[in-house]
């Protein structure tokens, strides 16, 4: 009885007006944030917020770099629309578009998209890291309050992770704005040493590895991908990890290939994720309408509540929500 009473008045003493009168201004806007997310949920429900979504206009003039006719079923005009009729359903309160193409103005295109719809809460834009207008274009982009970071080392030059004098000076310019760099890290696509030298060189740069850091299924795990992911989560702190795009695992790349929809399937690499990341450095994403090739939004949404649920309510809100407010610092201007 003695440790819950302890506990209890720590808790009221972390709420009271007092402890929020103390708050920094970053905590404060997180908490408001998490109270607005809470709110918004369908009755009975707990809230999702969606870090990995995509948008494009195949239909434009000029068309769009990617998707292409090669990928089928998402080779079609894809706007904010259909994803909410999609995403609200299941509880999703908030969702980040995830700039899906290397063209400097579509950061721009999707912005415009998005300006007056408070559901697509924040932004990752696609700028080449170490490009000689780079710092130009962040600036710019800085500016609109969605723009919460770029995903990088995508496009752009073969060579990906080099370090270089430019590619430096551009990371240092997002750490020193507070901005996130998502990375995808699979293959030969950013190999984790070279993740592991980019997380070192600039460690108060909030980096996340996009889509369970490559796993591949079925099970037994590859020891040599749950050697290097572990091996990231101890030597780089400032390194998250998106619970996304699960049936990446199985499928061969963005061609339509039904994936299983069972958690047997995952669990295995999810625990490696977990026990590596812990809670508070897993962040959850759809990758829709990519994940449409492969399998149900909904499905990949009940892997993952089915998955977190022997974790607790507050584990798996971490993971479903609170993380990706914190990692992408949402705010509601």
């Amino acid at each position: 009885m003695a440790f819950w009473a302890a506990a209890a008045a720590l808790l009221i003493a972390a709420w009271s007006p007092t402890a929020r009168a103390n708050e920094s201004s970053e905590d404060r806007a997180l908490r408001g944030s998490v109270e607005h997310a809470e709110r918004m949920a369908p009755p009975g429900r707990r809230p999702i917020v969606d870090t990995h979504i995509h948008f494009w206009q195949v239909t434009r003039p000029g068309g769009v770099p990617w998707p292409t006719p090669a990928e089928g079923p998402i080779y079609r005009d894809v706007l904010p629309p259909e994803y909410k009729a999609v995403a609200i359903p299941h509880g999703v309160v908030a969702a980040g578009v995830v700039e899906a193409s290397g063209l400097v103005e579509d950061n721009q295109w999707i912005l415009d998209r998005i300006r007056h719809d408070r559901f697509f809460s924040f932004f990752v834009g696609n700028l080449e890291i170490g490009a000689p207008t780079f710092a130009r274009d962040l600036e710019r982009f800085s500016h609109d309050w969605r723009f919460v970071g770029i995903r990088g080392y995508l496009t752009g030059p073969a060579e990906g992770i080099t370090l270089s004098p430019a590619q430096l000076a551009s990371l240092r310019d997002l750490a020193r704005r507070g901005m996130t760099l998502d990375i995808i890290s699979r293959g030969a696509k950013n190999p984790k040493d070279q993740v592991q030298a980019l997380c070192t060189a600039v460690p108060d740069l909030r980096i996340i590895i996009d889509h369970l850091g490559g796993a591949k299924g079925p099970p037994p795990v590859d020891p040599t991908w749950e050697l290097e992911i572990r091996r990231l989560a101890d030597v780089c702190p400032n390194l998250h990890m998106k619970f996304s795009s699960f049936y990446d695992m199985y499928a061969p790349g963005d061609v339509v290939y039904p994936t299983p929809t069972d958690l047997a399937s995952y669990r295995r690499h999810f625990d490696v994720l977990m026990t590596a990341f812990g809670a508070d450095r897993l962040v959850w994403g759809s990758n829709w309408p990519v994940i449409t090739l492969h399998g149900t939004f909904e499905a990949q949404i009940a892997i993952a509540e089915e998955y977190l649920a022997p974790f607790g309510v507050h584990v798996r809100d971490k993971v479903m929500f609170r993380n990706a407010l914190k990692f992408y610092r949402v705010r509601r201007p």
